[in-house]
């Protein structure tokens, strides 16, 4: 049986706090690769990408990868932040229960209880509260999550074993948000579009605070319809009009103007497609001219570039950003304590 204690808020030290320069790490565990991103952060200088690593996963065991990841030295005197896959836990957008917060958790699981895959008891719950307007009638809203103990336990023991210096597991909805705020741009709305394979990752910001995030779902080879590239970007264009339809109904803010749209073989038709279809300013995200990358890191191979936004996106996570962005402290990325003990 395993014991956690999950939630404990990690000294602002561990993660740099006191230092002008610190790096960190983050790791993202696809269902084919381990992605790694080691960053320098330099304080109000901005940050730079030390290191990028992709270790694949089929044909071998978790913990024979994360070996080979340990050994390229990625991983060394860093504190490291564990991305889990998106198949590792639930998301819910949901209002905010009229409760103390120091009862948020507990009220979250007793609303999530017929919804889980499993037990409530087995899951550990945090939360995110959502931006919304001040002086409209929105109502407060919150993004919950959701993840079974055991499954983070066997994501995290690998790195523990390997000698890593886990502090945090997180989502990539919150990773892309620590990226989001670092690209250019105004301090109003925007969005970012993450894609793989198999789904694009949604997530729209406000002044450095989350609005909205969403998995749309990327239409698998059934039909030669859905197997054309402009079917599917159209598609995709559809549902982000609609999710910021939505965000600026409920959250009473700004509409968003910009959408940067992530490393993907069809990136710059989605880009067309959703600009024609929403007439926002539409940018494909070219991680090495929009941040500093060190001499000699060479971008991820094709088949991972679009997994590289959200170990990069690990990788920034900072306590500090909670307080200077006014998001509650004790949700800020999520920070689930990783240091587990077994009875």
């Amino acid at each position: 049986m395993l014991q956690t204690n999950w939630l404990r808020v990690l000294p602002w030290r561990a993660l740099g706090r006191g230092r002008r320069t610190s790096e960190q790490v983050g790791v993202y565990r696809t269902s084919t690769a381990l992605i790694a991103a080691r960053v320098r952060l330099d304080g109000d200088a901005g940050c730079s990408v030390e290191k990028l690593e992709a270790i694949d996963l089929r044909g071998q065991r978790e913990q024979v990868a994360v070996a080979h990841l340990a050994a390229s030295g990625i991983l060394s005197n860093a504190p490291v932040t564990l991305v889990l896959g998106p198949d590792q836990y639930n998301t819910f957008p949901l209002p905010a229960p009229s409760v103390p917060p120091g009862e948020m958790r507990d009220a979250l699981r007793w609303k999530l209880r017929d919804v889980l895959p499993y037990a409530p008891e087995d899951a550990v719950i945090d939360f995110v509260r959502l931006a919304h307007a001040v002086d409209s009638n929105a109502a407060e809203s919150l993004l919950a999550v959701a993840a079974q103990r055991r499954s983070v336990a066997q994501s995290v023991a690998p790195l523990l074993a390997a000698g890593a210096d886990v502090q945090a597991v997180d989502i990539a909805e919150m990773a892309q948000r620590n990226l989001l705020i670092r690209l250019p741009g105004g301090e109003g709305g925007r969005a970012l579009l993450g894609l793989d394979e198999s789904s694009a990752l949604l997530t729209v910001v406000h002044q450095g605070a989350l609005c909205l995030a969403r998995r749309i779902q990327i239409p698998r080879s059934q039909t030669i319809e859905e197997e054309d590239p402009e079917h599917v970007a159209a598609r995709i264009a559809t549902q982000v009009q609609r999710s910021l339809e939505v965000v600026e109904r409920q959250s009473g803010l700004a509409p968003v103007r910009t959408l940067w749209i992530g490393p993907h073989p069809y990136c710059a038709l989605i880009a067309r497609c959703t600009s024609e279809q929403t007439g926002l300013e539409c940018l494909q995200l070219d991680l090495p001219q929009e941040l500093r990358f060190a001499a000699g890191v060479a971008e991820l191979p094709q088949e991972h570039a679009g997994s590289s936004p959200i170990a990069i996106g690990a990788a920034l996570r900072t306590e500090r950003a909670a307080t200077r962005l006014r998001v509650a402290p004790q949700s800020f990325s999520l920070a689930w304590l990783s240091r587990l003990k077994a009875a």
